[in-house]
């Protein structure tokens, strides 16, 4: 071996610094995008949260069952919840049974 082999080439160092410089630059978009799919995935978890009848997103306790109406009507004493929209009881007869041969239809011609 010579001495020449163990000097610095400069468009070696020029590589491996060129390189060094893209990983810093990928690590940096990579740091970028991993908060950018955390917020966003926060932002449609509280958007999804809001759109469900009864959620709430930010429910720091439960309140008081016997003074605080719900979305089903006012509590009774017991804690449960009176249906105050017509159609929201049990209907007056069950679903009954027929004997006629189930019918389906599928979307081939």
């Amino acid at each position: 071996m010579s001495d020449s082999d163990h000097q610095p080439r400069p468009a070696v160092e020029a590589a491996v610094h060129r390189r060094a410089r893209g990983r810093r630059r990928v690590r940096g978009a990579t740091g970028w995008a991993v908060a950018a799919a955390a917020a966003g995935t926060a932002a449609l978890g509280v958007g999804y949260a809001h759109a469900i009848p009864g959620t709430s997103p930010s429910s720091g306790g439960t309140p008081d069952q016997n003074t605080t109406p719900g979305p089903a009507g006012p509590r009774t004493p017991g804690g449960t919840s009176e249906p105050s929209a017509p159609g929201t009881s049990a209907p007056a007869t069950p679903p009954g049974t027929t004997s006629q041969a189930p019918h389906t239809q599928s979307g081939a011609s």
